[in-house]
């Protein structure tokens, strides 16, 4: 379809004098923009809303299925603890999220008992705690509103992310669907027994990491999903100022970037590069360069602390110590897991070139920085990972253009056209479905459940004065959820020396070294031990202060 080429509106009663080429007839009150500009999408309706409002509605019902049947099935005297993906991490953001509940707005690592100063990083997490504060909410319950939230949020954020970057309105359904229900062919790796490819075992990506795709964010980890809507949000208002030369819409650009540098400080770098090389590529005017400059610099003070918290906080460098975040996925295993999308963006990629439209270039410079950070020699250390926020977003942009551009004006058949881009889809929803029936078959395993004794520990635990806490990682893992309290060993991230310090635990629950001198030494407050250790609970301890047959705690002052 040929673009409009668009000019600033002439004054009253002058007539441009640029030629306009052929193309559907714009919307009543839209003017054309300066040639070379990117041509902004029609002005959406209120009806056209509907689609992602509805779509957003669906997935919240969708993804609250697994959760809603854990809670349902456990047997009597189990607790289901509300997660079935990745819930070592999500039980580190209830933490986080307990913190800002009792008034913080800095982050301590309480996974582990070396002490350094608090540092303001995990914003979102902080602020979804003063949200449970404020609303007198369980914090579960706050996690899984947040999720709920994401998923209208971002289906409005996408569908206008879509709409800025494609004209048609057939590619912009198959883009936003994509992009709600896609995702990638980790199933492959997974029936070929995860094999070693050049030195290195594969893995299925899509089912780990949320961030990959917009389904997995708002099913899994509600901080990926935001950090999609602000990606989402952050790049059309950003667009939108520098083509219209606003700073009022830069400003709220800004505000997007600052919500993403909440969650992931260092996204907003990669945000401001992409952008860079499609104004150093199609400048716009002064004014336009000054909005693109106001955008990013509301987010750069919080940035810039991040960075040198990371480098300077003794506190992160022990949380990053074991961090496999530097570490670019591999390779092979990257490629299945956004297979879908990948293939039908290469497709669309040399199309955005010979268009070379400002917002066609600021996908692509969205890509080619992002491959940069993963794979080539950079400053961005133990943080490489934590640049695919939103990547799902470029991709379908580009996939549409492929598919409508390149691959189905070569299809003969009406029927092929008409049905091939609605097959894509289901083919790439494949592994949605999976995610979400899955859990149906496990739910009732020992994994996403505690016992009721051990439930009600916690929660008692929950109302003691705070301390130290020695136990063995396991339970480790949920006491700072459910307690002000900080835990010698609890998380293979976040403890520092986890491996060391879960033999010494180990050592010590189990009558093989001097707990009492341990405790004294580490002013460990409480001890808490549970049945699945091999030998009885030290008699040095004398009586809990908490007690079941499987589930003890020891006050020891």
């Amino acid at each position: 379809m040929e673009q409009i080429k668009k000019s600033p509106s002439p004054p009253s009663g002058e007539v441009s004098a640029k030629p306009i080429e052929k193309s559907p007839s714009p919307p009543g009150g839209e003017v054309p923009a300066k040639t070379g500009e990117a041509t902004l999408a029609p002005r959406t309706s209120r009806n056209n809303w509907r689609l992602p409002l509805l779509t957003g509605l669906v997935l919240a019902v969708v993804t609250a299925v697994p959760y809603v049947y854990g809670y349902a099935v456990q047997p009597r005297g189990q607790v289901f603890l509300g997660f079935f993906y990745l819930g070592d991490d999500a039980n580190t953001y209830l933490a986080k999220m307990r913190q800002g509940f009792e008034g913080a707005w800095s982050w301590q690592n309480r996974y582990t008992t070396e002490t350094s100063p608090a540092a303001y990083l995990f914003m979102f997490w902080l602020a979804l705690g003063h949200l449970a504060g404020l609303l007198h909410l369980p914090l579960i319950v706050v996690f899984h509103l947040a999720r709920i939230a994401a998923a209208f949020a971002l289906m409005a954020a996408a569908w206008a992310f879509i709409t800025h970057f494609i004209d048609d309105p057939s590619a912009r359904r198959f883009a936003f669907f994509f992009c709600a229900v896609g995702l990638g062919m980790g199933y492959v790796i997974q029936a070929l027994g995860h094999p070693v490819l050049f030195g290195n075992r594969t893995d299925t990506l899509d089912w780990r990491m949320p961030e990959l795709t917009a389904f997995y964010s708002i099913l899994a980890l509600p901080h990926f999903a935001w950090s999609g809507v602000f990606a989402a949000t952050g790049a059309v208002l950003t667009l939108k100022a520098i083509q219209r030369g606003s700073l009022g819409l830069a400003v709220l650009a800004g505000a997007a970037w600052l919500g993403q540098a909440s969650i992931h400080p260092q996204m907003p770098i990669l945000m401001g590069g992409a952008t860079a090389v499609a104004l150093v590529l199609r400048p716009a005017s002064p004014r336009g360069w000054l909005a693109a400059a106001v955008a990013f610099a509301i987010p750069a003070p919080y940035i810039l602390y991040s960075y040198l918290a990371f480098v300077g906080n003794p506190e992160v460098q022990r949380w990053t110590f074991h961090s496999k975040n530097a570490l670019p996925p591999e390779s092979f295993s990257l490629f299945f897991a956004i297979a879908p999308q990948l293939l039908l963006a290469l497709v669309g990629i040399p199309i955005a070139l010979r268009r070379r439209r400002r917002e066609d270039l600021f996908l692509v410079a969205w890509l080619v920085l992002l491959a940069a950070i993963l794979y080539l020699p950079n400053p961005a250390g133990d943080l490489r990972r934590r640049f695919l926020d939103g990547l799902y977003l470029p991709l379908v942009a580009l996939a549409a253009m492929g598919m409508y551009e390149s691959i189905l004006p070569r299809l003969k058949s009406a029927r092929a056209r008409r049905l091939g881009p609605f097959s894509y889809v289901a083919f790439a929803a494949v592994g949605s479905a999976f995610l979400v029936l899955a859990p149906l078959a496990v739910a009732t395993h020992s994994q996403y459940s505690v016992s009721q004794a051990e439930y009600d520990g916690l929660s008692w635990l929950g109302g003691e004065p705070a301390g130290r806490v020695l136990s063995m990682p396991g339970v480790g893992l949920f006491v700072p959820a459910y307690s002000p309290d900080t835990v010698y060993v609890g998380h293979y991230d976040e403890t520092f020396d986890y491996l060391n310090k879960t033999q010494t635990a180990l050592q010590l629950l189990t009558g093989k070294a001097d707990i009492v001198q341990f405790d004294e030494a580490n002013k460990i407050r409480y001890v808490i031990w549970t049945s699945d250790l091999p030998a009885a609970p030290p008699t040095v301890l004398g009586t809990p202060a908490y007690d079941s047959p499987n589930f003890k705690i020891y006050r020891i002052y």
